[in-house]
């Protein structure tokens, strides 16, 4: 009798948690109402709560012509989501005194403008440096793909800011393209290999990775543009291959044991907890920005977002850092859906949207609009 109870209690669809209910099927007739059809591109989400995966579901191919499923092992290009890894491996020096915050530019960089050899490595991690955007200065006629050394050569080219260094929010690709490069001075090895190394494989990430032309990705999923009923490929663009803004691969599992790394270890330290609690710089809504995060504040806790848009790809992930809950969603289809979708299943959850101040767009939305400066 006991036993039947405990397995009653097991295969209950609803899970509480430290107060946070999980409905199962709620949660799978959110997603299917959004991602309707299992042969076109689609969803892999997931839940996790103090370390444990309490929700996973998967819809979609991650290969239209292979005829592949997404799993929660699938591997998806996190595109901007990917800023946090690049400011784990920069504070992964701190924490080894290789380097500090303070660091200037001038001191990594030969022959770098006048007007930027000012900038920090804080400001860069905060996007409040004023550095000039990479994609502006690509020619019209590149066809090849641009690296994060490109993105150095390209900036050398320039001698000028969009404001003072530190003075305001301007979101910036191009600041975490040379935080990469930062890395690789300190260290000598490859901005890949290092988190390879120092992050991924010491939790127990063996397949995810930064992506390296010419290498493989196990269990890759592929990129997808929605037009008149069917889908394109579009995988790559030009800017697809820089590392440190958006060049990590990583699964839905994978992606919870960093998280929960995250959780259990670096937002903890007392030299994150101040960056994320006062050095983080005011973006809009009452929401600020430092380390790779969104962050809202309330009553005492941050919750931690953020999202990632490239061709073929849209994604967003959302930490609550006082009930340990991890919540992503991680998209092979570049339409807007994945907002109305996110939105939905913090509403199902019972979880307010982290922009309180902007109730009429979505969480996705109002990012998208932050990353386009408006």
């Amino acid at each position: 009798m006991i036993n039947l109870k405990l397995s009653f209690i097991l295969i209950c669809v609803t899970s509480v948690v430290m107060g946070q209910k999980i409905d199962q099927s709620k949660l799978d007739s959110t997603i299917a109402g959004f991602y309707k059809d299992p042969a076109a591109p689609g969803i892999s989400c997931a839940v996790s709560q103090n370390g444990r995966l309490i929700y996973r579901n998967a819809i979609g191919r991650a290969d239209l012509k292979e005829k592949r499923a997404i799993t929660s092992s699938s591997h998806f290009r996190l595109a901007s989501v990917s800023k946090q890894v690049t400011a784990q491996a920069i504070y992964t020096l701190v924490i080894q005194k290789r380097l500090k915050l303070d660091d200037r530019l001038s001191h990594f960089f030969e022959d770098f403008p006048v007007a930027l050899r000012g900038i920090t490595i804080e400001q860069l991690l905060q996007h409040t440096s004023g550095i000039w955007d990479y994609e502006e200065l690509i020619p019209k006629d590149r066809k090849d793909q641009v690296s994060d050394r490109d993105v150095l050569n390209y900036i050398k080219q320039t001698d000028r800011l969009y404001f003072p260094s530190g003075s305001q929010f301007r979101y910036s690709n191009t600041g975490y393209c040379l935080l990469s490069l930062i890395v690789e001075q300190v260290t000598k090895q490859s901005f890949a290999s290092f988190v390879k190394d120092q992050l991924f494989e010491p939790m127990g990430i063996s397949k995810g990775l930064v992506y390296e032309q010419g290498k493989t990705v196990d269990e890759r999923v592929y990129g997808y543009h929605p037009a008149e009923g069917s889908y394109l490929f579009a995988d790559q663009s030009v800017t697809s291959a820089t590392q440190g803004d958006g060049g990590v691969y990583l699964s839905a599992d994978e992606y919870h044991k960093w998280a929960n790394f995250l959780l259990k270890d670096r937002l903890l330290d007392s030299g994150v907890e101040h960056l994320l609690d006062q050095m983080a710089s005011p973006v809009k809504d009452g929401i600020a920005y430092h380390f790779g995060w969104f962050i809202q504040k309330k009553a005492g806790n941050k919750i931690l977002f953020h999202s990632g848009e490239s061709t073929g790809f849209h994604n967003v992930v959302y930490i609550d850092m006082q009930k340990g809950l991890v919540i992503s969603l991680f998209s092979n289809r570049d339409d807007f859906m994945i907002g109305e979708a996110f939105d939905a299943i913090l509403k199902t959850m019972d979880i307010s949207k982290p922009v309180s101040n902007a109730p009429s767009i979505s969480t996705f939305a109002w990012l998208n609009g932050v990353y386009a400066n408006e």
